[in-house]
């Protein structure tokens, strides 16, 4: 490995444009509901071993769900920290609320 000034490692992984909410924060809650680990997440979009967007993304969907339950973050940490735990729960809310995220949602666009 070689070393860098200030320790860093050039990024590899896919720069988001978008800022805003969008499918691909869906579409990595998806996966973590199918059981996928963050690793194998973060395999198969491209980003670092190590990467925390999987976690950022995921849970940016999760503070909408409970949103739109009108649930308070404080009373559902646990429930967001460890979503593999809760995941018939997540489920069952992310069904009932799919096609409401879906139409808020837009679609991601990457740096080249």
């Amino acid at each position: 490995m070689k070393n860098y000034a200030n320790g860093a490692v050039p990024a590899t992984r896919p720069n988001l444009k978008t800022k805003g909410f969008s499918t691909l924060h869906i579409d990595i809650f998806r996966y973590i509901l199918v059981g996928k680990t963050n690793r194998e997440i973060n395999a198969m979009l491209g980003y670092t071993e190590r990467s925390h967007a999987v976690v950022d993304h995921s849970r940016k969907v999760m503070y909408k769900l409970l949103a739109i339950e009108n649930l308070c973050k404080r009373d559902y940490t646990d429930r967001v920290v460890y979503p593999r735990e809760y995941q018939f729960w997540w489920k069952k809310l992310f069904d009932k609320h799919l096609e409401y995220l879906m139409g808020i949602a837009i679609e991601p666009e990457f740096y080249d």
